[in-house]
C-alpha cells in the first residue's frame, strides 16, 4: 500500500499541474468517500468535487510536496503526512487511507499550517 500512497500523491501533484482531475480520480474505488477537517468540524465532500477543487491549487503551490512518512495502522488502514508550501506558507496534511484492492475506498484528511 505504501507504493499506492506514493502514487496517489504523485498523481495529485501531476493532476494539479496538468489540470486533469481524472488523474486524481483513477486512484479511487467507485463510491469512495472523502472527508476533511477545516477549522470548524469534519466535512464530507464527493470525490468528484474534491478532485475538481484540488486543481485550484495550481497557481498557489510553491514547488512540490514532500512525503514525510507513510505508516500502516493497527486496523489495516494507512496514514501519510506530507508537507507543502502554498502561497509561500508551509502546510501539512495528515491523511488516513482505507483501500479495497488497489483503490482508495475512504480518505480522511486533516490540514494545518506551521
Amino acid at each position: 500500500m505504501k507504493k499506492l500512497i506514493e502514487k496517489f500523491w504523485e498523481d495529485m501533484f501531476d493532476a494539479i499541474i496538468a489540470q486533469d482531475k481524472n488523474k486524481i480520480l483513477q486512484n479511487f474505488a467507485p463510491n469512495a468517500s472523502y472527508r476533511f477537517r477545516p477549522n470548524d468540524g469534519m466535512v464530507a465532500v464527493a470525490i468528484e468535487n474534491m478532485a475538481a477543487n484540488s486543481l485550484g491549487y495550481k497557481d498557489a503551490l510553491d514547488g512540490k510536496y514532500s512525503i514525510e512518512r507513510i505508516d500502516e495502522l493497527k486496523d489495516g488502514s494507512w496514514t501519510s503526512i506530507i508537507t507543502a508550501s502554498v502561497n509561500k506558507k508551509p502546510y501539512f496534511v495528515v491523511s488516513y487511507f482505507k483501500f479495497v484492492g488497489d483503490k482508495i475506498i475512504d480518505l480522511t484528511e486533516y490540514y494545518g499550517d506551521f
